[in-house]
């Protein structure tokens, strides 16, 4: 009897434990954390969300890794097209899918995340990497920075730090997708670009990053890169010196422009339907060249979902910082595209940017795209609006050749429903799909 009593006492404490500890543990423990931080080497700290359609959904741990980051004002929602909690957006799955959605629950439960190209690439098996630039972002996924930060700085501090933050993570070399900015911030990076030390604050190129990051073999090393609608470069929107422009960029500020959704909220069936008016005029008119107004045709009504376009303006619409539209408008003035020219010290406190000049000591993106080496993949719009088809062409003919390097112009979009538009699910997220599984397969 005395003999039974060990045994007894150790039945009874495995009762105990399948009665009170072991429920609890499966049920008690949160669910896995997809919120990440990186921090840059000016020290600011910037989100990264790893995405997965809900808590309880798994994440695609040892897969290759995918990081999408967003086009100017923009936050990792533009990729991350959802039904947010509490909130009802009517969208009606069209009757023909495309067959990567056709059996995923997911979507059938939330027919917003048709028009995710984060959900999209989970849905094949990738680990997606949502990341926001400095100052951008909702929620837990707010990125420090928020300050007048230029173009140098996306390329030479944030790209970096995202890269690397999601090599630690995954022990593999991501594959980079961004989106106008996003995409202008990538060349930048891809090209070596760092500060030099003071006193001259210029631009150069770093051989040894240039090789570390097109070869694949280091921590900041991409496997490729997919380039949407960028960068934003040097023809689209034909702007000119116009000094009021440039005075009023001058200062270095971040323009937020969040408190503005709620307003968008509301205006934005009054915004699309101006648009479908504007697009209405330029086809009657034959297309005309409207300048710096291109910009208002940066949205395909007749591509785009008016819930998306709804769900866009209030979720994805974050701010902008003064000096990279400065960057860009000089881009578009000059037909170059260079540093910021408030880095030079004799040039820091002129508003209006100086015409480029040999020796000029600016470093110029646009003259040493072949330093750019590794597999790309560029998806261009079909629009003359904020970016022109022939000059994102032009920026991938400069860079050097790669057996894998394609070039696609879709018809009927934009730049803004290139990513997010009707036709994304069954044109733009395959033909990505496609380039990706090629990439993976190669040695």
């Amino acid at each position: 009897m005395k003999k039974g009593c060990p045994l007894c006492f150790t039945l009874l404490i495995v009762l105990i434990l399948a009665l009170y500890v072991l429920p609890y543990s499966a049920a008690d423990v949160p669910p896995e954390n997809d919120r990440y931080a990186a921090r840059t080497a000016d020290g600011v700290e910037l989100a990264l969300k790893r995405y997965r359609p809900d808590p309880g959904a798994p994440f695609r741990k040892g897969r290759q890794p995918v990081i999408l980051m967003p086009g100017l004002m923009s936050n990792m929602n533009e990729f991350d097209v959802h039904t947010p909690p509490g909130e009802s957006f009517a969208v009606i799955l069209p009757s023909t899918l495309a067959p990567w959605a056709r059996d995923d629950p997911y979507v059938a439960r939330d027919p917003m995340r048709y028009y995710s190209l984060a959900h999209y690439l989970w849905n094949q098996g990738y680990d997606v990497w949502l990341a926001n630039y400095r100052g951008e972002g909702r929620g837990p996924y707010v990125s420090g920075g928020q300050g007048g930060y230029s173009l140098d700085d996306l390329g030479i501090y944030d790209v970096p730090a995202v890269v690397k933050k999601v090599y630690e993570e995954t022990g593999r070399h991501p594959v980079y997708i961004g989106h106008s900015m996003g995409a202008s911030m990538a060349y930048i990076f891809l090209e070596g670009a760092e500060y030099l030390d003071a006193p001259d604050p210029h631009v150069h190129s770093d051989p040894a990053l240039v090789k570390e990051r097109n070869s694949g073999r280091g921590e900041q090393s991409l496997k490729g890169l997919v380039v949407l609608d960028g960068p934003m470069g040097t023809v689209g929107m034909n702007a000119s010196y116009d000094p009021s422009l440039f005075l009023v960029l001058r200062d270095r500020w971040y323009m937020d422009l969040r408190w503005l959704n709620p307003v968008l909220d509301l205006l934005a069936p009054c915004t699309y339907q101006l648009y479908r008016f504007l697009w209405f005029l330029c086809r009657l008119f034959n297309w005309p060249d409207l300048g710096p107004m291109n910009l208002l045709l940066s949205t395909n009504p007749d591509n785009i979902h008016q819930e998306v376009h709804r769900y866009l303006l209030k979720h994805a619409v974050d701010g902008m910082s003064t000096r990279t539209v400065a960057q860009f408008s000089s881009a578009y003035a000059t037909k170059r595209f260079r540093e910021d020219w408030y880095n030079g010290v004799d040039d820091s406190t002129v508003p209006i940017p100086p015409p480029p000049a040999p020796g000029d000591g600016y470093y110029y993106y646009s003259d040493h795209l072949d330093l750019v080496s590794l597999p790309v993949l560029v998806i261009a719009d079909d629009t003359v609006d904020i970016t022109h088809p022939d000059d994102i062409r032009n920026f991938f003919l400069g860079k050097s050749r790669h057996r894998l390097d394609y070039f696609l112009r879709v018809p009927n979009t934009a730049h803004v429903d290139l990513v997010a538009g009707l036709n994304a699910p069954t044109e733009v997220f395959p033909a990505i799909g496609r380039w990706l599984r090629m990439l993976c397969r190669s040695r």
